[in-house]
């Protein structure tokens, strides 16, 4: 999907409930948060940032699967807590996707969350997926820029996928 079709549909979703034409409400946009915010219709928009998230959790879990259990549970909790009145529409920003991919959360809980008036935006930054070191990485460092994108992309339909150079 491009832009300009996210955005039309964006603005449908302020007008009525839209019907998903494939799969779930449930995108990957690849560019910045603020070019996102731009598009989504005031009074749309609410932010889910995994980072704050993860600081509100009940302790801080040494092994992955614990960490993994926390985070999903406190994801399902925080989309539950923030659903909109019946036949409000609302679009969810999802930023700090890295924890989604370190800790392989399942995304259940979005798909769940997502209807035809809630829309579910997992935002990763294309200054991100760009990035390269100004010198060059020690040889036991191994930088993977791109990890949360394609942990995303790989997880959603082609169609679910915005991108930033997309007319």
């Amino acid at each position: 999907m491009n832009r300009m079709e996210f955005a039309a549909l964006l603005a449908q979703l302020a007008e009525r409930p839209v019907p998903p034409l494939v799969d779930r409400h449930v995108y990957l946009w690849h560019g910045e948060l603020e070019d996102l915010r731009g598009l989504a219709p005031i009074g749309l928009a609410s932010e889910l940032d995994l980072y704050t998230l993860a600081a509100t959790l009940s302790k801080t879990p040494f092994a992955l699967d614990e960490a993994r259990r926390l985070l999903q549970a406190n994801i399902a909790t925080w989309l539950r807590d923030h659903t909109p009145a019946h036949g409000t529409p609302q679009v969810v920003m999802v930023i700090g996707n890295s924890l989604l991919q370190r800790y392989r959360v399942p995304l259940d809980a979005f798909f769940q969350a997502s209807s035809e008036t809630r829309l579910i935006v997992f935002v990763v930054s294309r200054r991100e997926t760009d990035f390269g070191p100004v010198r060059p990485m020690p040889e036991y460092v191994e930088l993977q820029p791109n990890a949360t994108f394609e942990y995303l992309r790989t997880k959603l339909s082609d169609h679910a996928l915005i991108g930033e150079t997309n007319p």
